[in-house]
């Protein structure tokens, strides 16, 4: 199947289980390809043939977005450079879960738990410890009983009890023998984002315009953490101690105007406020729904709170 067969699959998927889906971004470069939510979750998707195809400074820039929107990142693939992926695995690329197309629709339209996921050398679970060392002695079963019955060693059990994963067929036993399911499911929807340094400052390295980089600089100035962004279809996101924006800054041209429709999609579907920012100043107070700024308007506004003012008025 091709990305964009996929890429179908998976928006028919998310939407037949019951989220508000984002269209298809045609910007580029883009750090992912779908943004989808339900309630209070939210799902930040790339989507690639083969998931080892996904660099490190994308995978960073998907983690970064996830962070700051508060959502989970997801790569869905159908390969890796080592062979077709397995259904109802979860497998790992930069601290990010990746899945096939039919994993997401098991777990999100049969209501399938995964409780598999792939590591070195094979495929593994994670046990509830708690659990396990509870209903081992409810049953009254040694350490060194148990121990046997599942062909391992007394340590290796102890491990298992203060949380150490283990192999399928280890787990098996364990449930055979305890009668009673002692695996934890991993959620896509709740994933634990790796907790990396999120640069907010604009070094010299990023390679952003002088004109980027001057509104990056005001709006700092005006009271806002500036998080820049390489692979988005908007340059940063803005937050103060209250509100979240998402940040447009480009030229006013025909580039602008397909981001801002992107932008206006990506707003509605996270539930978070979204500005465009401009060099020029043009009879429009909004574009695509999306309030627009002018940099002389930018520069006297003083503080945050003026600023949100400004942007919820033009709403």
């Amino acid at each position: 199947m091709g990305r964009i067969e996929i890429l179908g699959q998976v928006r028919n998927t998310l939407i037949k289980a019951g989220f508000y889906v984002s269209e298809l971004f045609s910007v580029r470069p883009l750090s992912f390809d779908l943004i989808a939510r339900r309630d209070n979750s939210l799902l930040i998707i790339k989507v690639l043939t083969n998931i080892d195809s996904i660099s490190e400074d994308v995978a960073d820039e998907l983690n970064k977005l996830a962070t700051l929107l508060k959502g989970s990142p997801l790569i869905i693939g159908e390969r890796s450079g080592s062979g077709v992926l397995t259904d109802e695995v979860v497998y790992d690329r930069f601290g990010i879960f990746s899945i096939t197309p039919k994993t997401l629709y098991i777990n999100l339209i049969e209501g399938i738990p995964i409780e598999i996921f792939a590591g070195p050398g094979g495929f593994y679970v994670s046990l509830n410890n708690k659990k396990l060392k509870q209903n081992r002695i409810e049953k009254n079963i040694s350490l060194g009983t148990f121990a046997k019955s599942i062909k391992v060693s007394r340590r290796t059990v102890q491990m298992y009890e203060k949380g150490m994963n283990t192999s399928i067929d280890i787990a098996i036993r364990i449930e055979d023998l305890l009668e009673t399911n002692i695996t934890i499911p991993m959620d896509i929807l709740k994933q634990k984002i790796s907790k990396r340094e999120i640069k907010s400052k604009i070094t010299e390295n990023e390679k952003f315009r002088i004109f980027q980089r001057e509104i990056f600089s005001i709006l700092e100035h005006v009271g806002y953490k500036v998080t820049p962004l390489e692979r988005a279809p908007f340059e940063a996101v803005s937050e103060d101690k209250k509100e979240i924006l998402l940040t447009c800054i480009d030229e006013y041209n025909k580039n602008f105007l397909k981001k801002a429709h992107v932008i206006s999609s990506i707003s509605k579907i996270t539930e978070k406020y979204a500005v465009l920012i401009t060099n020029r100043d043009i009879n429009k107070k909004r574009i695509e729904g999306t309030p627009l700024i002018v940099k002389k308007e930018l520069k006297k506004t003083r503080g945050p709170e003026e600023l949100f003012k400004l942007v919820l008025e033009r709403l």
